[in-house]
C-alpha cells in the first residue's frame, strides 16, 4: 500500500515532480518515501528526511523517470504501520520513524523520526500522518 496522499490542509492538489531521475540500478514501488541525493530521487532510510512520495513502480534501470508527490506543509498521508507498536505511538505523537521498507511508519520507533501521526486504527493498522519534516520545505 504505502504512503497515500489524503488531503492539503490548505486545499491545494498535490504537487507532482516527473523532471529529476531515479537513482541507477535502484528499483522503486509505489507509496514509497524518497529523498535526493546527489540530484536525484532515492529510497528514504528510517531517520532521512523525505522529500517526496513516489506514485508508481519503477524498475531497476539507468536514468529512469519517476513521478513524485512533493512533501509539502499541510499535506496528510494514510500509511500502513509495521512493528510492535511502541506505548508513545499514538495521536500527537511528532518523531515517528519511516519503516525500513519505505512503505509504511515504524510504529515501535516513536523518537529522531521525520513523522506526526494525526490517527492511529488498531484495527486496520493504519494511520493518518503529516511529515514534520520535509527535505524541500
Amino acid at each position: 500500500m504505502g504512503f497515500k496522499f489524503i488531503h492539503n490542509d490548505y486545499g491545494a492538489p498535490p504537487t507532482r515532480i516527473t523532471h529529476i531521475l531515479c537513482t541507477n540500478s535502484e528499483a522503486f514501488t509505489a507509496g514509497e518515501v524518497v529523498k535526493l541525493s546527489s540530484g536525484r530521487w532515492t529510497k528514504a532510510s528510517s531517520t532521512d528526511v523525505p522529500a517526496g512520495i513516489i506514485t508508481h513502480n519503477v524498475t531497476a534501470g539507468t536514468d529512469n523517470q519517476a513521478e513524485v508527490i512533493l512533501i509539502r506543509e499541510g499535506d496528510v498521508f494514510e500509511a500502513p504501520y509495521s512493528g510492535t507498536p511502541n506505548a508513545g505511538f499514538v495521536p500527537g505523537a511528532n518523531a515517528v520513524a519511516i519503516a525500513n521498507d519505505g512503505l509504511s511508519v515504524d510504529s515501535s520507533t516513536v523518537a529522531g523520526g521525520a513523522v506526526a501521526a494525526l490517527s492511529v486504527n488498531t484495527a486496520k493498522k493504519t494511520c493518518q500522518i503529516k511529515f514534520k519534516s520535509r527535505q524541500l520545505s
